[in-house]
């Protein structure tokens, strides 16, 4: 896990709020850009080199909203590239169908939260797609979410985590988290830099951050970086940046 250092000589990055990235997402959703596609593969790439280090069956933590899109079409890309086997956990009542339908018909299985602390030693790695940006008044996880997540913290040996968009529970733009957050090895952020992956509880959680290129760069021009901070990103091509290419 993270222990919240930076690496001597890391380059200065820009870190956007929530607001601005929704703001620079919006035109290319409007044209009909499949972000959320291109965002849950290159996700599934940076997953899959994760597994290959730690072989062994996948936990996929499914929120309601777009994070939990991007976990589920990530889930059925890995669950069909290789043999071990993908699970998920829905652990809303909301979710993003296609996607879900998408993980299935690729033979994810789906697991009931009950079952999941159990069974938690099985799993050799957990993608964490709980909750996003999406404007909550309140972070804090609750109900099953939280138990799972309590459950992996209790563990005196925890699966590698990789954060879907950012680490559940940590606020996007200034940090904040309470106890129950999954501190990640890898996170793999959507678009740009989120300022809550650089401010507060953000260096200590994230892990090592993979920006996707979603082709958002000529629209976050328009915004103000909320924050500019020394951190060492991995970049990650997508689909759409490689079209763009």
């Amino acid at each position: 896990m993270s222990d919240g250092s930076t690496p001597a000589g890391a380059a200065r990055v820009a870190a956007y709020t929530a607001d601005a990235v929704r703001a620079a997402e919006a035109p290319l959703l409007a044209e009909g850009r499949p972000l959320m596609r291109w965002a849950a593969h290159a996700l599934a790439v940076v997953a899959a080199a994760e597994r290959d280090t730690a072989p062994g069956p996948t936990l996929v933590l499914v929120g309601a909203g777009d994070n939990g899109g991007d976990a589920l079409y990530a889930a059925a890309e890995l669950a069909r590239a290789a043999d071990s086997r993908v699970d998920i956990v829905l652990v809303r009542d909301r979710v993003h169908r296609a996607a879900l339908d998408a993980a299935v018909a690729a033979g994810v299985i789906v697991r009931q939260a009950s079952e999941i602390c159990a069974a938690i030693d099985d799993y050799s790695l957990v993608l964490d797609g709980i909750l996003g940006i999406g404007r909550l008044a309140d972070r804090r996880m609750r109900g099953s979410a939280r138990a799972i997540v309590e459950c992996l913290l209790a563990r005196p040996r925890r699966p590698r985590i990789v954060a879907v968009d950012l680490p559940s529970g940590l606020d996007p733009d200034d940090g904040s988290a309470d106890a129950a957050v999954l501190a990640a090895d890898v996170t793999v952020t959507f678009g740009a830099i989120k300022s809550g992956l650089v401010r507060g509880r953000g260096p200590e959680l994230a892990g090592r951050v993979h920006l996707v290129d979603l082709g958002l760069e000529p629209y976050l021009r328009r915004a103000h970086p909320a924050v500019t901070a020394p951190i060492e990103v991995v970049r990650v091509d997508s689909p759409g940046s490689l079209a763009e290419a």
